[in-house]
């Protein structure tokens, strides 16, 4: 089966927002029914992509919470409300595991704020724009669309990682990255955690390709050569 995936890099952290295509799903308001994980920052930008490529959201799946994650969130949303994809297109849902559900809704700024106080919570404050609640909090073994959500804990108490076990494509936020894992020195961060985390996806099918929240793509066969023993 052919894999259809598009990715924008965006931000000044140089996130990746991938672009997953729902294979077999029907089309909705003429375009192709899609997956957007972790629209972290120029909504406009995913838009536009998302537009020249005739697909559509219909859900949007945060890995964790951190506002480079999902900073462009609002002016994702923001397309729908203005008919960008059809006067009719329903709003794709948005989702994340529940532990980290507090990034998103009325009180995420605070959140936001005390994440990024380390690398400075200006950076936040010069982006912010008000954040929906979230449609969908995930537990581990759920399902979304394609996807097995697998929780991670350990770069934030709510990581998850997106499996597509039909095509073998992982989606891994900042839990893996090529050759490295993420951070877990900001709040929510778990060493111990993510350690147990990165070993459990390392014993995935090799072959699994993994799309990592900043970054070149992987394989779990790549990530096992160069992390393991942790």
């Amino acid at each position: 089966m052919e894999k259809k995936i598009d990715l924008v890099v965006v931000g000044d952290i140089q996130t990746n927002c991938w672009l997953y295509l729902l294979h077999g799903a029907p089309p909705c308001s003429g375009k192709q029914p899609c997956v957007v994980v972790d629209p972290g920052d120029q909504g406009e930008s995913i838009v536009s992509r998302l537009l020249e490529s005739n697909w559509i959201p219909q859900y949007i799946l945060l890995t964790h919470g951190h506002f480079d994650h999902l900073a462009g969130l609002p002016k994702l949303l923001e397309a729908f409300e203005k008919g960008a994809f059809g006067e009719d297109a329903p709003l794709p849902k948005v989702g994340i595991h529940r532990q980290d559900a507090h990034y998103l809704g009325k009180n995420a700024l605070t959140f936001h704020r005390e994440s990024f106080a380390a690398v400075g919570a200006s950076y936040v404050d010069s982006l912010w724009e008000p954040l929906p609640e979230a449609d969908m909090l995930f537990e581990e073994g759920e399902t979304v669309g394609p996807f097995k959500v697998l929780h991670v804990p350990g770069h934030t108490t709510g990581s998850v990682c997106f499996h597509d076990e039909k095509t073998g494509i992982l989606f891994s936020g900042d839990t893996l990255f090529q050759g490295d894992y993420g951070r877990t020195d900001l709040p929510g961060g778990d060493w111990n955690q993510l350690r147990q985390s990165l070993e459990r996806l390392l014993l995935m099918k090799p072959e699994i390709m993994v799309c990592p929240g900043h970054g070149s793509a992987t394989t779990v066969r790549e990530a096992s050569s160069a992390l393991m023993p942790l």
